[in-house]
């Protein structure tokens, strides 16, 4: 239960005095505590804080304001990674990412002929599927790369593999309000794993299914 110590008057003696202070001026505590916050004076003074009666004021207050926070926090938002695959932006949400790693040599498979797999790669000691992204949208580019290439680590249902990026713009917030359907211009291909498609940063780009580019790898 809480104490009547809204008006409790707090002595404190480690403004006025403090660890600071020499000679004369010292604090005969300061002999066995060492510093003020080791002071049972200092501890009670905080104890009576955090007992006080809560005021009436600062109740409306913060009630106030979690209403509000809850009510502007009400859009549903997806956390996701964008990135590009040759001319192409995607976004793929983080909840499937795994890490993003340093690009790798990536060593064929002997008479692998799944064109989505692009052969095995070393990831931290660990040997992982490399699937070829660009296959799956079936898009060419003569367009240079102008970022950095990343390999992205993603689990999906069927295991966990690992894909190359051309370039990878950040990890965003989308709302999912701002997520529309695919075009009709969006390749046959990319429909098969892309379900829906958002701007940002002056960009078009196509939000991947984790389950719809599962189902695409093992179909292959």
């Amino acid at each position: 239960m809480k104490s009547q110590t809204q008006n409790i008057n707090i002595s404190d003696c480690w403004n006025q005095i403090g660890v600071w202070r020499k000679g004369l001026d010292i604090c005969p505590k300061l002999e066995t505590v060492a510093h003020c916050r080791n002071c049972q004076v200092y501890i009670d003074a905080g104890l009576a804080l955090l007992d006080r009666d809560i005021n009436e004021d600062y109740i409306k207050e913060n009630t106030a304001k979690y209403k509000n926070a809850k009510s502007l926090g009400s859009v549903a938002q997806i956390s996701c990674i964008v990135f590009r695959s040759e001319n192409e932006w995607f976004a793929i949400n983080t909840n499937v990412l795994n890490e993003i790693c340093e690009v790798s040599e990536i060593h064929s498979i002997p008479h692998n002929r799944n064109p989505l797999i692009s052969g095995m790669v070393n990831v931290r000691g660990e040997i992982e599927i490399c699937i070829a992204f660009n296959e799956l949208h079936q898009q060419k580019s003569q367009q240079d790369s102008v970022g950095k290439s990343r390999m992205l680590v993603i689990n999906l249902e069927s295991g966990r593999y690992v894909y190359r990026a051309d370039e990878v713009m950040g990890i965003f917030k989308i709302d999912n309000n701002s997520i529309r359907p695919a075009p009709s211009s969006v390749a046959a291909t990319s429909s098969h794993y892309v379900n829906g498609i958002f701007d940002y940063n002056e960009q078009s780009i196509g939000l991947v299914d984790p389950h719809l580019m599962d189902s695409r790898i093992k179909e292959a």
